[in-house]
């Protein structure tokens, strides 16, 4: 095991965190010599996963050996995978490794499963890039028992968008993002699970007449901006209440793809002799809905399924996927666990530390104008335009200077607003972090001068995060158009 990061002083704040491994895994730790299949090196996915649990890093070169291995093995599967029970079946991770490892933990062993993983393993998240290496290095051990389809977040334009790009960068380089946006090129659509169930991201489109026709199709590319593989990984069901009305919408929550009804849905499942399309792609309360459009039913037409728990650390939903051993269909509930603290977009310390620092200096300012010689100030008083003299500051700076007068006035009132805001910086920082995580990365306007009560009812529950992340669910305008 790699030695731990040294604490010589055991001053640690939080003595209970073990600290991480002082220097990356070496190569022959992570490619054991009885792990080779054939001449084949395979990484120990067991060991790698307990070093990325304590935050531990893997070399560049090594990285790459995965990252190509595992392109070379996706690059020769069809678009249209067949897998059989027993399997399971899990929706989105976003980044969210602690989970995975919890979810896979009490799923099952992925030497004695299928598992088919629907696409969106990275963004939001802080922990895309340990998602990646360690589904990477279960496809290497188990080619024929890890399934990884893409979702619509395997691509360039989303990743630059979010937050993927940015950590590969921090984590690794540009050479790493660019390797990494190739495999996903090469990830297959779509899964027949146990002759009965169509498993994909999105869903249904009008450009697919049979599923075999999806082998057809080109997918080693960027996802286009329409058409087949667009509507595979963007599209969702019409909302249930008016499904049966409607074959296909337009889709605005996405800015592109469909929205798709009862009859498409269920002729493809029909002409096709399957059962049940199960897809991804939308955050849901109880990790999953079941999309009854035709009742009588004893199953759904569609299921959507979602596998990351407390989604951008907010969304306070549960995760779930689904289990299927013989003629058994169970959904398995998860929880959210413990991860690791980190600020968001992987800010420093002195970054963090600004609003803290920044208070005290205008305080100092507003100390040196403020009325009268003897006023003290207590905790948490915050001092405004009002305790300033500014006819001391008119005489100091003499009769006549009127604009000069004025102009100063501003920059006080300039001086105090930004004191409110660093103020609420400071003694929200921890509500802030969380709606900028569901903000597109920004705090709305306006919110810092408001104060605390505007700022604690801007996040609650599940109806109100999805409400501030609306806009993320769009697909964004992106250069990278490749039809």
């Amino acid at each position: 095991m790699e030695p731990l990061l040294p604490d010589p002083k055991k001053d640690r704040m939080v003595n209970t965190v073990l600290p991480p491994p002082q220097y990356p895994l070496t190569h022959n730790l992570l490619f054991p010599e009885n792990k080779r299949i054939g001449k084949q090196e395979v990484p120990d996915w067991n060991f790698l996963k307990d070093h990325l649990l304590k935050e531990g890093r893997i070399h560049k070169k090594d990285l790459i050996q995965i990252i190509n291995d595992v392109t070379e093995i996706m690059k020769k599967e069809p678009n249209v995978l067949t897998v059989d029970e027993p399997a399971v079946i899990v929706g989105d991770i976003h980044g969210q490794y602690y989970d995975l490892v919890h979810l896979l933990d009490k799923a099952g062993d992925p030497s004695t499963l299928n598992y088919v993983f629907l696409g969106d393993y990275v963004d939001r998240g802080i922990y895309s890039m340990e998602c990646l290496m360690l589904l990477f290095a279960i496809k290497l051990n188990y080619p024929g028992h890890c399934f990884l389809l893409r979702g619509n977040h395997e691509c360039r334009g989303i990743t630059e968008h979010f937050t993927f790009r940015a950590e590969v960068l921090e984590k690794f380089d540009i050479d790493v993002y660019e390797l990494i946006m190739q495999c996903f090129d090469t990830m297959p659509l779509i899964a027949v699970v146990n002759q009965q169930y169509l498993c994909m991201h999105g869903g249904v489109s009008p450009h697919m007449k049979t599923i075999e026709s999806v082998n057809d199709v080109n997918r080693f590319s960027e996802i286009p901006l329409e058409g087949l593989i667009c509507d595979i990984v963007w599209a969702d069901p019409i909302d249930d209440e008016i499904a049966d009305k409607y074959e296909y919408a337009d889709n605005p929550e996405r800015a592109c793809s469909v929205k798709y009804g009862l009859d498409p849905a269920k002729k493809l499942l029909d002409d096709n002799d399957l059962t049940l399309l199960v897809r991804a792609h939308q955050v849901q309360v109880q990790g999953y809905k079941m999309h009854y459009w035709e009742k009588p039913q004893s199953l759904p037409t569609v299921i959507t399924i979602f596998s990351a728990p407390n989604y951008c650390d907010c969304y306070k939903n549960k995760a779930a996927v689904i289990k299927l051993e013989g003629e058994n269909f169970s959904i398995k509930n998860y929880e959210e666990v413990p991860h690791p603290y980190h600020l968001p977009g992987g800010i420093n310390l002195f970054q963090f530390s600004m609003p803290y620092l920044a208070d005290k200096v205008l305080d100092m300012l507003f100390h040196i104008l403020k009325k009268g010689d003897n006023i003290e100030q207590n905790d948490g008083y915050v001092m405004e335009e009002d305790d300033v003299d500014f006819n001391r500051l008119l005489a100091a700076i003499g009769p006549g200077n009127t604009n000069d007068a004025a102009v100063m006035k501003n920059k006080i009132n300039a001086v105090s607003r930004m004191r409110r805001m660093y103020k609420n910086l400071k003694e929200n920082h921890d509500i802030l972090l969380q709606i900028k995580m569901v903000n597109d990365g920004r705090i709305p306007r306006g919110l810092l001068l408001d104060g605390k009560p505007a700022i604690r009812n801007a996040v609650k529950e599940f109806d109100l995060a999805s409400q501030l992340d609306k806009e993320n669910e769009k697909r964004p305008p992106h250069k990278h158009m490749n039809q």
